[in-house]
């Protein structure tokens, strides 16, 4: 029996039970990629690829943050989990991290149109084609980061390992400490927060006005 792409239109997003039925719908969907033949022709051009991360967060954040699963998303979804959503909330071990999510998301959306026959997905590899020279770029991008993420990014410019909790929290005191202590940004993190700091005060105000916009029409 075939997978049934479109089970999570019966669902509403937000309770319980429809969170452990999309988390079942990711894990099914990422692990029928990874034995596609497009993820074997792939893997065959790059053998040193890791993919499934950037498939699962590309549901992830349409299901959860826009409220569109994978069969209903449209170009104006992608585009807005893709070039939005990721840069603000995805942190990165090393800036070239990056470099695998858009080729894995192309070739994602070629399974997709091949076994479920999405109408969009031709739309959409030709949107992802057109981002993938600038995403790098993006999701390194100080202004881009939502307060989550310029705290996991500080903290790893400043030497300590974000993805454990004892040196997390052992950056957070220093962090509180340096806040109370009315310490610059600059003086305690480096040159990235200065310049996040000193950014242009229009292009701030065009930013904070776009993100207010987009707030009313996101459900969070």
């Amino acid at each position: 029996m075939s997978f049934d792409i479109y089970q999570l239109d019966k669902l509403d997003s937000g309770d319980a039970l429809d969170e452990k039925a999309f988390y079942q719908y990711q894990n099914a969907i990422v692990e029928l990629f990874l034995q596609s033949a497009e993820m074997e022709t792939y893997l065959q051009q790059s053998p040193e690829a890791d993919p499934g991360f950037w498939t699962a967060q590309l549901m992830y954040y349409g299901y959860n943050y826009i409220g569109v699963a994978l069969p209903n998303m449209t170009v104006d979804h992608v585009e807005e989990i893709v070039t939005e959503l990721f840069p603000r909330k995805i942190s990165l071990q090393k800036p070239e991290d990056a470099d695998e999510a858009i080729p894995e998301l192309i070739v994602f959306w070629q399974y997709l149109k091949r076994e479920y026959k999405l109408h969009q997905a031709d739309a959409v590899l030709k949107l992802l084609k057109k981002i993938a020279p600038r995403f790098r770029i993006m999701m390194n991008d100080p202004a881009n980061f939502g307060m989550a993420k310029s705290f996991f990014m500080m903290g790893q410019s400043a030497g300590f390992d974000m993805t454990d909790e004892t040196e997390a929290s052992k950056f957070m005191l220093m962090y509180n400490a340096a806040i109370l202590a009315e310490e610059t940004p600059d003086r305690l993190f480096g040159a990235s927060a200065e310049k996040k700091q000193t950014a242009d005060p229009k292009k701030k105000k065009k930013r904070k006005t776009a993100k207010a916009t987009r707030k009313k029409n996101r459900r969070n």
